[in-house]
Order: structure tokens, then sequence, then C-alpha cells
């Protein structure tokens, strides 16, 4: 999407803030340049090609935003924020990209343009076996099993019982069975 949207004067930024579900294998910063390194490996991994920026250690950046693992800001040359979302999602982004693209285009062409607030609540797609592998795979065990212990701190235990009931399947399958 950086690409696409190159051409329009607009920059992609990504923040790296901290590991949103540390575990074995990419486990919590101790200094920064573990932290760095991390996010190195995490552009490698993910093949990232927009700019990658690395909060500090205390995470000053990410407590300013919202401190959610995941968000999604447009921001204006003049640091005011046009869009704000808890989730990235690639759809939406494009959505107000456009928007804000059109809003611009207007203002070119001395076409009054008045700033109104809105709400929406758009649904993404949670595919919580894949994201569970991907945390078993990427940043290791113990990640899962923070992540399923913070779903049912914040959600209760029927919105972890999916997840809860897939580790614990994952886990009884990968039981060696003794040889007879």
């Amino acid at each position: 999407m950086a690409k696409e949207y190159a051409d329009k004067r607009i920059q992609f930024v990504f923040v790296y803030t901290r590991e949103a579900h540390p575990g074995e294998n990419y486990p919590c910063h101790e200094n920064l340049e573990q932290k760095i390194d991390h996010a190195r490996a995490m552009v490698k991994r993910w093949g990232i090609e927009r700019s990658m920026l690395v909060d500090d250690l205390e995470g000053t950046i990410h407590h300013a935003y919202g401190r959610l693992p995941n968000m999604s800001y447009v921001i204006d040359l003049g640091g005011k924020i046009l869009f704000r979302a808890a989730w990235t999602d690639a759809r939406i982004i494009r959505v107000a990209l456009d928007q804000l693209q059109f809003e611009r285009d207007q203002r070119r062409q001395r076409i009054r343009t008045t700033p109104y607030y809105m709400e929406w609540l758009p649904q993404r797609v949670n595919d919580h076996v894949k994201f569970m592998e991907g945390l078993l795979a990427d940043p290791g065990p113990r990640a899962v099993t923070e992540f399923i212990d913070a779903v049912t701190n914040a959600n209760g235990k029927d919105a972890a019982r999916p997840i809860r009931e897939w580790w614990a399947a994952k886990a009884e399958s990968q039981v060696e069975t003794p040889a007879d």
C-alpha cells in the first residue's frame, strides 16, 4: 500500500513499540540494542519495506498513542490525527486514505469542506487458529499462554474458550506416544 500511495505524497512509517506477545524466541526487551535487533528481525521475517522507527525502551510513543499493539494512524504534516484505528486493517486504511485524498482534491478545486465526527465499528476477520499458529512459530509457546491469559482477563473465560481448547488439542497432539 505504501508504494500505491507514494505518488500521492503519503508516507507510511511502521513504529516498533514493543513485542506484543513476547515469548522464548522474542522476549521482552531488556535494552535498546535488543529492541533494535528484534525490529530488524521483524523487517526481515515479514518483508516490511516501509520505514521503521523504534520506540525507546520506556515506550514513550506507545504510551502517547494508545498502548494497543496494532494501532494505525494517519497524521497530517502539522501533527493532527486525521484517522485512528485500534487495529491495522489495510482495507479500512485504504478507505480512509481515499477519503482524505478526495477531500484534498476538493480543497485544491477551492470547494469548501467541513470536518465532522464519525464513529464506525467495522469487523475484522479473526482467524484465531492462524494467529495462534503464528504466535507459536514466531515468539514461542510462552506467548501463546500469555495471550490466552490476556484474552481471559480482558474478555472472560467464554471468549478465551476456543483458543484455550485449540492450545490443549495442540499440546495433546504433540505428546509423544511410547513405543510398543
